[in-house]
C-alpha cells in the first residue's frame, strides 16, 4: 500500500511541475503576443485563466495513470493553482488573497479531475 501511495504521490508531484512549466511558458508566450499585436488589458485575465486550466488539464494527461485518476488529477489542479499563483506573485511581488483565489482553486481541482478523466480514457489505467 506504501508503494501505491508514493507513485500516486509522484504522479502528482510530477504533474504539478509540468502543468506549472507549461503554464510559465504559455503566460510568457502570451505576454510577448500582448506586445507585438497591442491587444487591449481586458484580454489578459481571462485568456490567462484559459491558459492556466487548460495547463493543469494537460499536465495531468501527460502524468496521471493508475488507480483514482480523477482524485490525483483534482490534487494535481489544486497543487498546480497554488504552484502557479506563488510563482506569478513572486514575480509582480505582491501576495493578496481573495474570492478570485477560491474560484481558482475550484476550477484548477475540477481541470485537474477532467484531465485525470481523460489520462484513465486514454491511457485505459496503465
Amino acid at each position: 500500500m506504501q508503494g501505491e501511495r508514493g507513485r500516486a504521490a509522484a504522479q502528482i508531484g510530477k504533474s504539478v511541475c509540468v502543468s506549472s512549466l507549461l503554464t510559465l511558458a504559455a503566460v510568457l508566450v502570451f505576454a510577448l503576443l500582448i506586445k507585438l499585436f497591442s491587444w487591449g488589458s481586458s484580454v489578459i485575465m481571462p485568456v490567462n485563466q484559459v491558459i492556466k486550466l487548460t495547463c493543469a488539464a494537460l499536465g495531468c494527461v501527460l502524468c496521471i495513470r493508475g488507480e483514482k485518476p480523477v482524485l490525483r488529477g483534482a490534487l494535481s489542479g489544486l497543487g498546480t493553482v497554488l504552484v502557479t499563483y506563488f510563482l506569478f506573485a513572486a514575480i509582480a511581488g505582491s501576495i493578496a488573497f481573495g474570492w478570485g483565489n477560491v474560484l481558482d482553486l475550484l476550477f484548477g481541482a475540477v481541470a485537474g479531475g477532467i484531465g485525470g478523466a481523460i489520462a484513465a480514457l486514454v491511457c485505459g489505467g496503465r
